[in-house]
């Protein structure tokens, strides 16, 4: 597809297809697939990037030039988001917001009446008839934006945290302590409110949003300041969303981050013992550590795997009724609560463990045993197939050669990035490391 990637579109806002003239397009576009689709309400909403007020107000102009209804739901995370869909019974919702992207960037999430993020076929129809709205405009100039305090919206902070409260029983927290950052985002306010009606002591970091420092150095893809102030405080566990809440990086009372794949296979095993999980399996995707898989069939437990991205977990938990997903990147779906990744679900899922063993969750991280794994994000000049790469395309070989049968590589490109993601994984250290220098180098000799 020309615009939407892995999860939706995304880009730097003042580039094309990051600007007001686009996005008033894409509301526009937005507005005929609805009424394609029989009508109704779209509610939209957004995180706390300078940017989002803009492209929110161009983007709903586009809609209601298009003639559809819609409902602003103010500044809200993601999931909270997938919720006003059903809440509020609207055919559609879009959430801008760029993820855990810089506050440089932004981008849109598109959810179909199911509160579900639309599918490949509803993505094409509307980059068609996009096309029919959008030409680039030579006249448009970025704004600029000064720093400003954001807070959540009502919606977020009512009906959302409302039901986030009544997940577990009132009062199921009192006398745990906890650390969440928040990255500045979406979740500043939300995520902490919600701990302390259940009755914790909460700790708070990134929750003072300007518009311009979400995930500034803070959040899910900097979670060793979290971790830090875990030890710091003596907390019993610690929590870092992503811009957009739709993540959550965890790190147990000693300070240590647990691996996303620790998480979703430590709840899917209490699920088990509870015989609370349905179809006896999990789905997560082709990136999670093969630890996993193994560590769960000794206990009984199958795992799906799908591509990158909790849209395609979700359609497989779907296809083998399961109600538990995820990926290693921190977004878990539980069917039960919501359709998409939720951080601070999964943040209370992890808590009712953390209850379970007196607090200790640390205790709980030998039940996974993990493979040792190194992944990195690569920053690219350019997106060449990588089968029309001749070191790169080498460099594969040779590592899959090294491994054996015993580990595996991957590599792909982000979808949301101009990044391409490299994974070794495997029983021995050595061989891991020396297949990422192979791959490194030949990124750095193809596409760089």
């Amino acid at each position: 597809m020309k615009y939407f990637g892995t999860d939706g579109i995304r880009g730097t806002y003042g580039d094309t297809e990051i600007s007001e003239p686009f996005f008033e397009a894409l509301g526009r576009a937005a507005a005929d697939w609805l009424a394609e689709n029989g009508g109704g309400k779209i509610v939209v909403g957004g995180d706390t990037r300078a940017s989002t007020d803009a492209l929110k107000v161009a983007f709903v102009s586009g809609l209601e030039k298009g003639g559809a209804a819609c409902e602003d739901l103010g500044v809200l995370p993601t999931p909270a988001l997938a919720y006003g869909v059903l809440a509020h019974g609207a055919a559609a919702g879009a959430m801008i917001t760029a993820s855990h992207n810089p506050y440089t960037d932004n981008g849109i999430k598109f959810f179909d009446s199911k509160a579900r993020k639309v599918e490949d076929e509803a993505q094409e129809r509307l980059e068609t008839l996009l096309e029919k709205y959008y030409s680039p405009d030579s006249s448009y100039a970025p704004k600029t934006f000064a720093p400003r305090k954001i807070s959540a919206g009502s919606f977020a902070r009512d009906e959302y945290a409302k039901k986030m409260a009544s997940i577990f029983p009132a009062g199921f927290l009192k006398g745990v302590k906890i650390v969440i950052d928040m990255a500045n985002g979406a979740t500043s306010g939300i995520s902490s409110k919600v701990f302390a009606d259940y009755g914790a002591q909460v700790f708070e970091l990134g929750c003072e949003p300007t518009g311009l420092n979400i995930n500034d150095g803070i959040g899910s893809q900097h979670p060793e300041k979290m971790a830090a102030y875990c030890k710091e405080v003596g907390a019993d566990v610690g929590f870092a969303h992503d811009g957009d809440g739709d993540r959550v990086v965890v790190a147990d009372e000693t300070g240590s981050i647990l691996e996303g794949e620790e998480i979703l296979g430590l709840i899917a095993l209490d699920a088990k013992r509870r015989g609370k999980l349905s179809a006896d399996a999990i789905v997560t995707t082709l990136q999670s550590n093969m630890g996993l898989d193994e560590s769960l069939a000794d206990n009984g437990i199958g795992v799906f795997r799908s591509g990158i991205g909790d849209r395609l977990v979700m359609r497989e938990m779907l296809a083998n009724n399961c109600a538990i997903g995820g990926e290693n990147s921190g977004h878990f779906i539980f069917s039960e609560i919501s359709p998409c990744g939720d951080g601070l679900a999964a943040a209370l899922a992890v808590l009712s463990l953390a209850v379970q063993n007196g607090g200790r969750l640390s205790a709980l991280r030998g039940g996974i045993r993990m493979y040792p794994q190194l992944a990195k994000a690569v920053k690219v000049a350019r997106k060449t197939p990588i089968e029309e790469t001749a070191n790169l395309s080498k460099a594969m070989d040779e590592c899959s050669a090294i491994l054996g049968a015993e580990g595996r590589i991957l590599v792909r490109y982000s979808g949301t990035e101009k990044k391409i993601r490299l994974l070794a994984e495997g029983k021995d250290s050595a061989k891991i490391d020396r297949c990422m220098k192979l791959l490194e180098n030949a990124v750095e000799l193809d596409l760089q």
